[in-house]
Protein backbone atom coordinates (compact mmCIF):
# COMPACT_ATOMS: atom_id res chain seq x y z
CA UNK A 1 0.00 0.00 0.00
CA UNK A 2 2.77 2.43 0.95
CA UNK A 3 4.62 1.74 -2.29
CA UNK A 4 1.52 2.44 -4.37
CA UNK A 5 0.89 5.62 -2.38
CA UNK A 6 4.51 6.73 -2.78
CA UNK A 7 4.34 6.13 -6.55
CA UNK A 8 1.13 8.15 -6.79
CA UNK A 9 2.62 10.95 -4.70
CA UNK A 10 5.81 10.99 -6.79
CA UNK A 11 3.71 11.50 -9.92
CA UNK A 12 1.48 14.10 -8.29
CA UNK A 13 4.40 16.01 -6.72
CA UNK A 14 6.61 15.84 -9.82
CA UNK A 15 6.18 19.53 -10.65
CA UNK A 16 7.03 20.46 -7.07
CA UNK A 17 10.09 18.20 -7.17
CA UNK A 18 11.35 19.43 -10.57
CA UNK A 19 14.19 21.50 -9.10
CA UNK A 20 15.05 18.66 -6.72
CA UNK A 21 15.11 16.19 -9.63
CA UNK A 22 17.32 18.48 -11.73
CA UNK A 23 19.70 18.93 -8.79
CA UNK A 24 20.03 15.17 -8.33
CA UNK A 25 20.61 14.65 -12.06
CA UNK A 26 23.26 17.36 -12.14
CA UNK A 27 24.89 15.82 -9.07
CA UNK A 28 25.15 12.42 -10.77
CA UNK A 29 26.57 13.93 -13.96
CA UNK A 30 29.15 16.00 -12.06
CA UNK A 31 30.32 13.10 -9.93
CA UNK A 32 30.52 10.74 -12.90
CA UNK A 33 32.56 13.27 -14.89
CA UNK A 34 35.11 13.58 -12.06
CA UNK A 35 35.29 9.82 -11.53
CA UNK A 36 35.84 9.31 -15.27
CA UNK A 37 38.87 11.60 -15.08
CA UNK A 38 40.11 9.51 -12.18
CA UNK A 39 39.97 6.30 -14.24
CA UNK A 40 40.86 7.84 -17.62
CA UNK A 41 43.93 6.40 -19.38
CA UNK A 42 44.63 9.81 -20.89
CA UNK A 43 44.81 11.44 -17.48
CA UNK A 44 46.95 8.58 -16.15
CA UNK A 45 49.40 9.32 -18.96
CA UNK A 46 50.16 12.67 -17.34
CA UNK A 47 53.22 11.35 -15.52
CA UNK A 48 54.22 14.89 -14.59
CA UNK A 49 51.11 15.19 -12.46
CA UNK A 50 51.20 12.11 -10.27
CA UNK A 51 49.29 14.02 -7.60
CA UNK A 52 46.48 14.87 -10.03
CA UNK A 53 44.37 11.74 -9.28
CA UNK A 54 44.59 12.59 -5.58
CA UNK A 55 43.39 16.11 -6.37
CA UNK A 56 40.44 14.69 -8.29
CA UNK A 57 39.60 12.34 -5.42
CA UNK A 58 39.77 15.20 -2.92
CA UNK A 59 37.57 17.36 -5.16
CA UNK A 60 35.06 14.50 -5.46
CA UNK A 61 34.84 14.11 -1.68
CA UNK A 62 34.37 17.86 -1.30
CA UNK A 63 31.61 17.83 -3.92
CA UNK A 64 29.90 14.92 -2.16
CA UNK A 65 29.98 16.82 1.15
CA UNK A 66 28.72 20.13 -0.23
CA UNK A 67 26.02 18.76 -2.52
CA UNK A 68 25.02 16.25 0.16
CA UNK A 69 24.22 19.19 2.44
CA UNK A 70 22.28 20.89 -0.35
CA UNK A 71 20.26 17.75 -1.07
CA UNK A 72 19.51 17.33 2.63
CA UNK A 73 18.34 20.94 2.84
CA UNK A 74 16.16 20.65 -0.27
CA UNK A 75 14.62 17.41 0.99
CA UNK A 76 13.82 19.00 4.33
CA UNK A 77 12.32 22.03 2.59
CA UNK A 78 10.03 19.86 0.48
CA UNK A 79 8.95 17.84 3.50
CA UNK A 80 8.14 20.94 5.53
CA UNK A 81 6.18 22.28 2.58
CA UNK A 82 4.08 19.09 2.67
CA UNK A 83 3.61 19.21 6.44
CA UNK A 84 -0.19 19.51 6.22
CA UNK A 85 -0.35 16.53 3.88
CA UNK A 86 1.63 14.41 6.31
CA UNK A 87 -0.57 15.67 9.13
CA UNK A 88 -3.65 14.46 7.27
CA UNK A 89 -2.00 11.05 6.84
CA UNK A 90 -1.42 10.83 10.58
CA UNK A 91 -4.95 12.06 11.25
CA UNK A 92 -6.19 9.21 9.06
CA UNK A 93 -4.43 6.72 11.33
CA UNK A 94 -1.11 6.30 9.49
CA UNK A 95 1.71 6.33 12.10
CA UNK A 96 4.73 8.61 11.77
CA UNK A 97 7.02 5.66 11.08
CA UNK A 98 4.88 4.65 8.10
CA UNK A 99 4.91 8.24 6.81
CA UNK A 100 8.71 8.19 7.07
CA UNK A 101 8.77 4.94 5.08
CA UNK A 102 6.51 6.56 2.49
CA UNK A 103 8.90 9.49 2.10
CA UNK A 104 11.81 7.05 1.81
CA UNK A 105 10.09 5.21 -1.07
CA UNK A 106 9.23 8.48 -2.83
CA UNK A 107 12.74 9.92 -2.69
CA UNK A 108 14.34 6.59 -3.60
CA UNK A 109 12.15 6.49 -6.70
CA UNK A 110 13.00 10.08 -7.63
CA UNK A 111 16.70 9.42 -6.99
CA UNK A 112 16.62 6.35 -9.24
CA UNK A 113 14.92 8.30 -12.00
CA UNK A 114 17.50 11.08 -11.64
CA UNK A 115 20.44 8.64 -11.75
CA UNK A 116 19.46 7.22 -15.15
CA UNK A 117 19.70 10.47 -17.19
CA UNK A 118 22.56 11.65 -14.98
CA UNK A 119 24.96 9.06 -16.40
CA UNK A 120 24.60 10.10 -20.09
CA UNK A 121 24.86 13.74 -19.03
CA UNK A 122 27.99 12.83 -17.05
CA UNK A 123 29.49 11.10 -20.08
CA UNK A 124 29.03 14.30 -22.09
CA UNK A 125 30.43 16.46 -19.29
CA UNK A 126 33.46 14.19 -18.91
CA UNK A 127 34.27 14.66 -22.59
CA UNK A 128 34.06 18.42 -22.16
CA UNK A 129 36.47 18.25 -19.22
CA UNK A 130 38.95 16.09 -21.14
CA UNK A 131 38.70 18.34 -24.21
CA UNK A 132 39.67 21.30 -22.03
CA UNK A 133 42.25 19.55 -19.84
CA UNK A 134 44.32 17.41 -22.21
CA UNK A 135 45.38 20.15 -24.69
CA UNK A 136 46.71 22.14 -21.75
CA UNK A 137 49.33 19.42 -21.26
CA UNK A 138 50.12 18.89 -24.93
CA UNK A 139 47.98 15.77 -25.38
CA UNK A 140 45.55 15.28 -28.23
CA UNK A 141 41.89 14.76 -27.42
CA UNK A 142 39.92 11.98 -29.08
CA UNK A 143 36.17 11.80 -28.40
CA UNK A 144 35.02 8.52 -26.86
CA UNK A 145 31.55 8.00 -25.45
CA UNK A 146 31.94 4.71 -23.62
CA UNK A 147 30.49 4.08 -20.18
CA UNK A 148 33.19 3.60 -17.55
CA UNK A 149 31.92 0.91 -15.22
CA UNK A 150 34.34 1.76 -12.36
CA UNK A 151 33.37 5.44 -12.59
CA UNK A 152 29.67 4.55 -12.73
CA UNK A 153 30.01 2.24 -9.73
CA UNK A 154 31.83 4.84 -7.63
CA UNK A 155 29.30 7.47 -8.68
CA UNK A 156 26.45 5.21 -7.61
CA UNK A 157 28.13 4.64 -4.24
CA UNK A 158 28.64 8.36 -3.58
CA UNK A 159 25.13 9.20 -4.75
CA UNK A 160 23.54 6.47 -2.64
CA UNK A 161 25.42 7.63 0.46
CA UNK A 162 24.28 11.24 -0.05
CA UNK A 163 20.68 10.27 -0.68
CA UNK A 164 20.60 7.81 2.22
CA UNK A 165 22.08 10.40 4.58
CA UNK A 166 19.43 12.92 3.56
CA UNK A 167 16.57 10.45 3.90
CA UNK A 168 17.68 9.13 7.30
CA UNK A 169 18.22 12.63 8.67
CA UNK A 170 14.84 13.92 7.52
CA UNK A 171 13.12 10.64 8.38
CA UNK A 172 13.99 11.26 12.03
CA UNK A 173 12.30 14.66 11.77
CA UNK A 174 9.11 13.08 10.47
CA UNK A 175 9.03 10.38 13.14
CA UNK A 176 9.59 12.84 15.98
CA UNK A 177 7.23 15.65 14.96
CA UNK A 178 3.72 15.62 16.38
CA UNK A 179 0.44 15.82 14.50
CA UNK A 180 -0.30 19.24 15.99
CA UNK A 181 3.05 20.62 14.82
CA UNK A 182 2.51 19.29 11.31
CA UNK A 183 -0.97 20.80 10.93
CA UNK A 184 0.17 24.22 12.17
CA UNK A 185 3.64 24.23 10.61
CA UNK A 186 2.76 26.72 7.88
CA UNK A 187 1.44 29.18 10.45
CA UNK A 188 4.59 28.77 12.55
CA UNK A 189 6.72 29.50 9.49
CA UNK A 190 4.78 32.69 8.80
CA UNK A 191 5.18 33.88 12.41
CA UNK A 192 8.92 33.15 12.51
CA UNK A 193 9.39 34.93 9.19
CA UNK A 194 7.54 38.02 10.38
CA UNK A 195 9.44 38.00 13.66
CA UNK A 196 12.86 38.11 11.94
CA UNK A 197 14.44 41.44 11.10
CA UNK A 198 14.89 42.54 7.51
CA UNK A 199 18.57 43.24 8.12
CA UNK A 200 19.34 39.66 9.16
CA UNK A 201 17.29 38.33 6.22
CA UNK A 202 19.34 40.41 3.76
CA UNK A 203 22.60 39.30 5.41
CA UNK A 204 21.62 35.63 5.19
CA UNK A 205 20.58 36.09 1.56
CA UNK A 206 23.93 37.54 0.49
CA UNK A 207 25.81 34.99 2.57
CA UNK A 208 23.94 32.21 0.74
Amino acid sequence: MLRKLSLRNAKRQFREYTLYFVTLTFTVSLMYAYQTLLFSDSVKALSRLEIFPLMIAAASILIVFIIGKIISYMTNYMLRKRSREFGIYMLSGIPGKAVGTLVFYENTLIGTLAFLPGLPAGMLLSQVLEAVLLPLFGLSYMPHFLLSLPAAGLTFLYFAVMLLYSLLKNGKWIRRITLYELLLFDRKNEKSLLAGSSTSAVAVFFLS
